[in-house]
């Protein structure tokens, strides 16, 4: 039985999808349910705890692109060392053909209820195809992510100890708003995506630094004044692991650029 089944029926029923889209999917195509990916996961300690999916009008509900956050038994705020952020694995996947499972590593931050995503570079993207599926590769992806996440926390914990002049953190937003605005992005957007939300964010090291402009990347909340239109929230699902990857890439160079200074 998968733990939190109620959660995930009413967030991402897709999940439980039993077949393929039909007219959708070749003979080659090998249906694997996402139940069967969250069992082995759960036996080795992970178990999801909130979950979404697309909604679309080009295949059904029952089979759209979903994403399931999981934490594990082992991994926790403590364990991790890093204030108020836990490691996660997210779990992407459709039941329409047009892709594979894929499996990544996150951070969850407690006090603003903000999911990141580790780059590629920093935990990998395991894709698991739906053909010649190995049940071998999803306990590869757990045991990897669970012996980087102590690396994972250094890299944190090292961004948090770089403090970043006036100069350095206004470059880093601008940066971070082209991410998402683009290369026309204008003062007035750098400057909100500058602005922290709570005043424990009013702090100039990297870490926070990268926590401020993700969540108001992700989050909007403000005025484009180049459209005269209001930033809506991130709320296509690839879009938002595209650019939180990005984001924490960005971080990790601003990070190695000012050691080697």
């Amino acid at each position: 039985m998968i733990k939190n089944e109620e959660l995930l029926r009413t967030y991402a029923p897709a999940a439980f999808a039993t077949e393929p889209e039909k007219d959708r999917v070749s003979d080659r195509y090998s249906f694997l349910p996402t139940t069967d990916i969250l069992e082995i996961l759960q036996d080795e300690g992970w178990t999801p705890w909130s979950a979404r999916q697309v909604n679309t009008r080009t295949w059904s509900k029952d089979h759209a692109k979903h994403i399931i956050r999981l934490k594990h038994e082992d991994l926790d705020m403590k364990s991790f060392g890093v204030g108020d952020s836990f490691p996660e694995m997210l779990l992407m996947n459709a039941h329409n053909g047009l892709g594979s499972y894929d499996l990544m590593g996150g951070i969850f931050r407690m006090v603003c209820s903000n999911g990141m995503v580790v780059s590629d570079s920093d935990f990998g993207k395991i894709h698991i195809r739906h053909i010649g599926f190995e049940p071998q590769q999803v306990k590869e992806a757990s045991t990897e992510l669970v012996m980087n996440a102590s690396r994972i926390s250094d890299k944190i914990n090292k961004w948090r100890e770089i403090e970043l002049t006036p100069t350095a953190r206004k470059d880093f937003f601008a940066d971070a708003a082209r991410l998402r605005f683009g290369e026309n992005t204008s003062a007035d957007l750098v400057e909100e995506v500058s602005r922290f939300r709570r005043p424990e964010d009013n702090k100039k090291d990297l870490w926070t630094t990268f926590n401020v402009a993700q969540e108001n990347i992700i989050r909007g909340g403000f005025r484009n004044t180049n459209t005269r239109r209001m930033v809506r929230a991130i709320s296509n699902i690839q879009k938002d692991i595209n650019l939180n990857s990005d984001l924490w890439d960005l971080t990790s160079k601003y990070s190695e650029r000012i050691s080697l200074n």
